[in-house]
């Protein structure tokens, strides 16, 4: 595929501005803040496109914190103005640029996709396997701590063979810098970065693994395969494979016979959410850490909320 040029312009281009800053608004929790920055809303748009017409953009600094659903894990957060910008990179640079080469099973951050789509790849595999194999094989992988071990060196070298705009590649490799280590959970560029540094290894295991049945979502895929020592190869083969990008896969990797209930994306094979025993306990825990302080009622709330919607969607899958 040809590297894509022409892409700086647009984000900042009036319309695609308006487009970002009412996407910000409407996803963003802090709603005083968002309320602030509406009324100065003319303002703000004016500066975000004298900045980016001017190439005058420096990343501004991150807040972090802790969030615990559906584990701990440490989420960054910008300004108004830098989310914005970002969206714009994202959507107008990195979209058209990279989505084109992403292969249709690799589910995540892209619109109409997403765990829903996962699983309903997954099911539709699970079928067609046990119609043409009856007895199969999954190998499930996991890469252990993804973003924080993404190589910017290799991001940058995958990203040029891209993109030809420089003005496009110096924003990008701005943000990319912005970051200590790794990729910051929470920003939009960063998810977009994470769906594509794997795709070299989906396109390995497509085209030279040979492995027709396969799903990703971020750092969790399946390969569904009637020999179990042909994926047992693919297995060490994909360790190799993800030491060249300087990742690794973590200890629950492994794999399952069709007639094992696993967990993916937070399901089981009926589609249930796999974790009702666990409901409790995880409550009590977050019960606590509202009485200590460490989350606020809000974080409570969601909590609750999200066990509720979790326990009440299910996705229907064959055994």
């Amino acid at each position: 595929m040809k590297r894509k040029g022409n892409l700086y312009e647009n984000i900042y281009k009036i319309e695609n501005i308006m487009s970002a800053y009412d996407e910000v608004c409407r996803n963003t929790k802090a709603k005083r803040k968002v309320n602030k920055f509406k009324e100065f809303k003319c303002i703000y748009i004016s500066r975000i496109y004298n900045i980016l017409k001017n190439r005058e953009y420096r990343v501004g600094p991150y807040v972090h914190f802790v969030i615990y659903e559906p584990k701990r894990r440490e989420i960054v957060s910008q300004g108004m103005i830098d989310k914005i910008i970002n969206h714009l990179v994202s959507r107008y640079i990195l979209y058209p640029a990279l989505l084109p080469c992403l292969i249709d099973t690799n589910v995540a951050s892209r619109s109409g996709m997403g765990t829903k789509a996962g699983l309903e790849a997954a099911k539709e595999f699970h079928r067609k396997c046990k119609i043409k194999y009856g007895k199969y094989y999954i190998l499930k992988c996991d890469v252990s701590k993804f973003f924080a071990s993404i190589n910017k060196d290799i991001l940058k070298e995958k990203l040029l063979r891209k993109i030809k705009d420089k003005d496009a590649i110096k924003i990008v490799f701005d943000i990319i810098d912005s970051e200590e280590e790794g990729l910051g959970i929470g920003n939009m560029t960063s998810q977009v970065f994470a769906i594509f540094y794997l795709n070299d290894m989906d396109h390995f295991i497509k085209e030279n693994l040979g492995i027709k049945y396969y799903v990703r979502y971020q750092d969790d895929f399946l390969l569904f395969h009637e020999s179990k020592d042909y994926l047992k190869y693919c297995f060490e083969e994909i360790k190799k494979f993800l030491k060249k990008e300087k990742l690794e896969l973590n200890g629950k990797s492994r794999l399952y016979t069709s007639s094992n209930n696993f967990i993916f994306l937070g399901r089981n094979q009926k589609g249930r959410y796999a974790r009702y025993r666990t409901v409790k306990r995880k409550l009590k825990k977050k019960v606590y850490l509202y009485k200590t302080g460490v989350i606020d009622l809000m974080g409570l709330s969601e909590s609750l909320i999200c066990y509720k919607n979790l326990c009440s969607q299910n996705i229907k899958l064959p055994m």
